[in-house]
């Protein structure tokens, strides 16, 4: 098992996200119109955690709820990293092959230059014999500069090992959450916060 964490914002309601969380992602309301202001999840529609580092969770509650002066919370759970219900471009090399032939084959069919990572999620899930619950990511930075943070050297500089971090799960129904989900941490907006 390892613990994951949903990053949400903070509404003071916390006796309502412990009984009701996790929380879905989607850009559609629950009657299916299309949400005011919201951008198509990278992985498509889903329960989204971060794997494993409960610091990614709060990097994600800093980046986009206290930009707009609010604060959040971390919740957490646990999952079955060994589940054949994950489809893992993480960990698993054959789950990688899959999806890079579905999107170049998609590519090819289309005549697109480029195609999304929820649209060919999409196309697995409808025409694939695609049974999985969740699928696990790392959404590397595209980057021509080397960060030494994320990357360590072998001798020579020849080669480089990159620091995997910001992992992220989304689940695409509650198959594999059925563990408690709680209230790990609270993060107030400072209030003595200056730009």
């Amino acid at each position: 098992m390892a613990d994951i964490y949903q990053t949400l914002e903070d509404k003071g309601n916390y006796e309502e996200v412990v009984q009701h969380g996790p929380y879905f992602c989607s850009v559609y309301e629950i009657d299916g119109s299309p949400k005011k202001g919201s951008k198509e999840p990278w992985l498509g529609s889903g329960y989204y955690f971060w794997d494993t580092r409960i610091n990614d969770a709060h990097w994600w509650g800093r980046t986009v709820y206290w930009r707009y002066f609010k604060g959040y919370i971390v919740c957490h759970t646990v999952y079955d990293q060994h589940s054949p219900l994950l489809f893992d471009m993480v960990g698993n090399m054959s789950h990688i092959d899959c999806f890079e032939e579905c999107a170049l084959d998609v590519k090819r069919r289309t005549k697109k230059k480029r195609v999304s990572v929820p649209y060919v999620l999409e196309i697995l899930k409808r025409h694939a014999d695609f049974d999985y619950k969740a699928v696990r990511a790392w959404p590397a930075p595209k980057t021509d500069h080397i960060n030494p943070q994320l990357e360590m050297f072998f001798p020579g500089n020849k080669t480089i090992i990159r620091t995997l971090e910001k992992v992220q799960i989304c689940f695409f129904d509650k198959t594999l959450l059925c563990h408690p989900f709680d209230i790990k941490e609270i993060r107030s907006f400072p209030k003595n916060f200056t730009i």
